[in-house]
């Protein structure tokens, strides 16, 4: 899918630039961009996983799935995966939630469906007409199968396409220092000053907390008052 351009998304460009200003390489005489693009990638990936293990739902994506009666068997698939027709979204790393909805009924809402976690194989369940269950293994979305046709709602965690030009945009906002110090500090360990590629990762993870508590603080809307001194309970030492 095309990224839509934004003025909000930086480049590459300026993190490379800006991790080649860290190392003293302004002019690109050591570290050009065919150098330095791996390792940028390298801190581009890292990122993502800090904010997925964060919980931050930028990096969160939401696709429908049509799933149509199979021929000859009068029910719809019983997996959704890199091989199936139709296949997961290319950008899929793991599934969250879905929601199913009668395909035919595109005036009804979408019901969410229940995550099956018990461990082994699927219940030994006969199809109806909707799903019900689903449950993610083995790298794919195994499901019972339905007897009518049914558009799937799924939403997931997605993995951002790789960086290969200067202009290719960065798709999490305001990365530039964070990709920016990461880069110059895998740089910098490739030619054995591990000294200052311990500090630059040092401001590399300061920056990407940074990143995180912007992300993550609009979330907590939830007032909290602590317990006046008073009620706390009192404990007696004999």
């Amino acid at each position: 899918m095309p990224v839509v351009p934004t003025t909000a998304y930086s480049q590459a460009e300026d993190a490379l630039n800006l991790a080649r200003a860290l190392v003293n390489d302004s002019a690109g005489v050591v570290f050009t961009d065919a150098l330095l693009m791996p390792l940028l990638n390298s801190a581009y990936r890292g990122l993502q996983r800090e904010l997925a293990e964060s919980g931050v739902s930028v990096l969160a994506e939401q696709q429908d799935i049509d799933l149509e009666l199979v021929t000859g068997t009068g029910v719809t698939q019983t997996e959704i995966s890199d091989v199936s027709s139709p296949q997961l979204p290319t950008d899929c790393l793991v599934p969250h939630m879905l929601w199913e909805r009668a395909t035919a009924n595109t005036t009804d809402v979408f019901v969410p469906m229940e995550k099956f976690t018990s461990g082994g194989s699927m219940l030994n369940l006969q199809p109806s007409t909707y799903l019900r269950l689903w449950e993610w293994r083995e790298d794919k979305v195994n499901l019972i199968g339905a007897t009518q046709a049914i558009t799937v709602r799924m939403r997931y965690e997605k993995i951002l396409p790789l960086l290969t030009l200067g202009t290719d945009p960065v798709q999490i906002r305001s990365a530039t220092d964070v990709l920016g110090f990461a880069t110059a500090a895998l740089a910098a360990r490739s030619r054995g000053a591990r000294a200052l590629a311990q500090d630059l990762l040092g401001a590399a993870q300061m920056a990407t907390e940074k990143i995180i508590e912007r992300y993550v603080r609009p979330e907590q809307v939830k007032g909290r008052r602590r317990q006046p001194y008073s009620s706390h309970r009192r404990v007696v030492y004999l």
